[in-house]
């Protein structure tokens, strides 16, 4: 690793723990940290570089470490094939650098995926990966310790392994360092907090909620919500979370819960005695339950992924964040083919076209929702295009309609969807896209550096990326890295160590403070210290999305009523 990433380890090695569990959890967040910034490194020598000349480096670090005589590590004794000799010549039998990225990356899955909630596994798992990456048969732990399943034994365990590991891929760090020549950047020292916090936050999170500044930065939505966060990996704790009433997605639950009753309701027992359903053909009432069924799709998946949101297994939370935004593209697909059938019914080959590029775009969506690829930031533009694209087919409805039958008749038919169902669209959009109220709290100061002021709009509705601040603390740790260390005059020998601990010491108390600051009005009304639980603006988008569901059903109702048939 390089100079500054070994400082920010020894920030953390020079900390004061009171229990084996504790150090495990901070050795585990900094080897998550370290395989990120590792993976980062592999991922430019890749593109950068061939790796046909591995041979010649071995031979040049066996020869080196055998003219210099160097001794094994007294704390490696006993242990066997500790050797930075052998550490180096074991790569050797590697084709290329390939099998040990593409492993690490399951090593972080696993790491993610079990962490302190199953030791065992995890033990397991690092020590098959350990043999099969250098190629060693022995075990690990040597024979004469008998295998004691106690969590503090096995903890210890883990410890060693997880030392072993990276005394075997610093030699790979220096070879790669030393053949590319690669300039430390802002970007692989960013890395190391990627994960900060993860594994702390797990442990707390099985007693108690957190406050934001818990949180790991890809878990943080929103600087203004403080606290009643959940963290875990347990999909029951994640279940179970719907019926309790105390953390702060309580009510975004909530609200759809409430609105899928509603909508239950109106398709059960509210639109069969209708005037308007008895005098439908099938087909009618058929787009009236479509609309219906892709409503109800829209409130479940949005309750699925406030369920899942501090779900601490990233990639079943990157899963269900798809999941919502399928059920927003199955919403605004509905509505516009819902109303698409009631403005052209008499035009049945127009009503098709319209019909058949509405689903078609649709269907496409999906591709927004689920790859990786268009949820990248250059692709917002794209992802904006088509969600106004998709509404604009609904624009084209209304001009095909005013050019059939008249302005005035269009008019008149078209605009209760504007007063009825859309306005409280645009509203919602506004407290979301403004983070209005919790924006203005003054019971704790929120940190807003001249990066992470939150300036959204209904663009970033459309784009999927309304809050998210967790990203924009990552470009303010990029700024701070690159301002604070990089390009700074580099300090003396005897300076560096104590300046790198006070930099990196200000970075992490900055971004990772162990409780917010609160004011003298933590407990005034008017201070805001309820938007964390109740009325946030996520809440009040969620309530005026279930009013815009209700308004184009009343709509529908109304468009079908002044049919002329």
């Amino acid at each position: 690793m390089s100079e500054i990433t070994q400082g920010l380890r020894n920030r953390f090695h020079n900390s004061t723990k009171d229990s084996t569990e504790e150090l495990l959890i901070e050795k585990l967040d900094i080897f998550l940290s370290s395989i990120e910034s590792r993976l980062d490194q592999f991922e430019r020598y890749f593109k950068f570089n061939n790796i046909e000349d591995l041979d010649e480096y071995y031979e040049e670090e066996k020869t080196k470490e055998v003219e210099s005589g160097e001794e094994t590590d007294e704390s490696h004794q006993g242990h066997g094939r500790r050797t930075s000799v052998s550490s180096v010549s074991s790569f050797k039998s590697f084709a290329n650098l390939d099998m040990i990225h593409q492993r690490l990356k399951l090593i972080k899955q696993s790491v993610l995926k079990s962490s302190i909630s199953n030791l065992e596994y995890l033990y397991k798992t690092l020590d098959d990966s350990y043999s099969y990456m250098f190629n060693s048969s022995e075990p690990l732990i040597s024979s004469d310790i008998s295998f004691d399943n106690s969590k503090e034994i096995l903890s210890q365990k883990i410890i060693d392994t997880l030392q072993y590991f990276d005394e075997r891929l610093t030699h790979i760090d220096d070879m790669i360092q030393r053949k590319t020549n690669q300039v430390i950047t802002d970007e692989s020292i960013f890395n190391i907090f990627k994960f900060y916090n993860f594994n702390k936050a797990l442990k707390l999170g099985q007693h108690n909620y957190l406050h934001y500044y818990q949180m790991p930065l890809g878990w943080r939505e929103n600087r203004y919500i403080i606290n009643g966060y959940r963290f875990s990996l347990s999909h029951w704790s994640m279940f179970k979370s719907i019926f309790h009433f105390n953390h702060n997605e309580s009510m975004n639950i909530w609200t759809h819960i409430v609105g899928l009753g509603i909508l239950f309701y109106l398709g059960l027992v509210h639109l069969p005695s209708t005037e308007v359903f008895s005098k439908n053909t099938f087909e009618d009432n058929l787009a009236i339950y479509f609309f219906l069924f892709c409503a109800v799709a829209c409130l479940t998946c949005s309750t699925i992924w406030h369920t899942y949101s501090c779900f601490a297994r990233i990639s079943t939370r990157y899963n269900c964040a798809c999941v919502d935004y399928t059920g927003i593209t199955f919403l605004i697909t509905s509505s516009v083919v819902s109303v698409e059938y009631a403005a052209l019914f008499n035009y049945p080959k127009l009503f098709r076209t319209f019909m058949t590029i509405s689903i078609v775009s649709g269907v496409g969506g999906l591709a927004f929702n689920w790859s990786p690829y268009f949820d990248k930031p250059e692709c917002r533009s794209i992802r904006i295009g088509y969600f106004v694209g998709l509404a604009a087919l609904g624009v084209g409805t209304v001009m095909s309609l005013c050019f059939y039958e008249g302005f005035v008749k269009s008019f008149q038919f078209i605009i209760p969807i504007f007063y009825k169902s859309f306005v409280w669209y645009w509203i919602g959009v506004c407290f979301y896209g403004g983070l209005i109220p919790e924006r203005w709290r003054y019971d704790v100061i929120i940190n807003e550096d001249e990066c992470c002021q939150h300036e959204h709009s209904a663009s970033d509705i459309l784009a999927g990326n309304p809050e998210k601040s967790g990203e924009e603390e990552y470009k303010d740790i990029e700024n701070d890295i690159t301002n604070q260390i990089l390009n700074e005059k580099p300090p003396s020998d005897h300076e560096s160590e104590a300046m790198e601990h006070e930099k990196f010491k200000s970075i992490i108390n900055k971004h990772f403070p162990e409780q917010p600051i609160q004011t003298n009005y933590k407990t005034d009304f008017f201070s805001l210290w309820w938007v964390d639980y109740a009325f946030s603006s996520h809440n009040i988008w969620h309530i005026l999305v279930v009013f815009g569901v209700l308004g184009h059903y009343s709509c529908l109702l109304e468009m079908f009523s002044n049919i002329s048939r």
